[in-house]
């Protein structure tokens, strides 16, 4: 689960290299820094459609990301959810009825969103590969390669609105040849979330496992 956040983040945010690529690295650094600054929350849904590498089977799950400042972030699948205010951390099992509680610890999160924002210029070689036309929407694909050659990811390909200038649909190609694909959609910037929306509240009878 915290690797669908990871991805989702990346993608994202990923957009935001696409809107400089003109840009040298020291100033692409510093925008990608100043878009930041001035982004205190996000929220977006997502439908995923994943495709085994091995056995080719197919799945489809949905969900929603909400992310603010602090560390703090909710992601709610159809089968669990996992929530942080940056000082604890929920992971809910909705089969079992579960949830543990952990301490928030940065260093285990590297992929929280501080670390994440300002290492995506480090990371990511961002490519534009051409436009497509879905109806009467055009969108522009820019493919994300990771600089490191020890990576769980591939390449990621992302579709841009250009006119609205937000990420339609992210696929993603990893170390296993699984591919996932991601359209996202009501992607909301900066439309003040809720603290409370980052502090679980498990529901009467789940059985709690408080580790901290």
């Amino acid at each position: 689960m915290i690797r669908k956040y990871y991805l989702i983040l990346i993608c994202i945010l990923g957009s935001f290299l696409y809107l400089h690529a003109g840009d040298d690295a020291d100033m692409l650094i510093k925008k990608l820094q100043k878009k930041y600054d001035a982004m205190k929350d996000l929220s977006v849904k997502f439908n995923e459609h994943v495709q085994f590498g091995v056995t080719r089977n197919e799945q489809n799950f949905r969900g929603t990301f909400s992310m603010k400042k602090g560390n703090r972030f909710n992601i709610d699948m159809d089968q669990q959810s996992i929530v942080t205010d940056g000082k604890s951390v929920w992971t809910f099992n909705k089969t079992t009825n579960q949830v543990i509680i952990d301490t928030f610890r940065d260093e285990s999160f590297s992929t929280s969103p501080e670390r994440i924002l300002s290492n995506i210029p480090d990371t990511y070689n961002a490519v534009m590969i051409g436009t497509e036309t879905s109806g009467k929407q055009e969108f522009s694909v820019v493919k994300l390669t990771p600089k490191q050659k020890k990576s769980n990811v591939i390449s990621m390909k992302l579709w841009i609105d250009t006119d609205a200038m937000l990420m339609k649909k992210i696929q993603v190609l990893d170390a296993s040849d699984n591919s996932m694909t991601y359209a996202l959609e009501d992607i909301k910037i900066n439309s003040a979330l809720p603290d409370s929306m980052f502090i679980f509240h498990p529901p009467s009878g789940t059985n709690v496992v408080d580790l901290r």
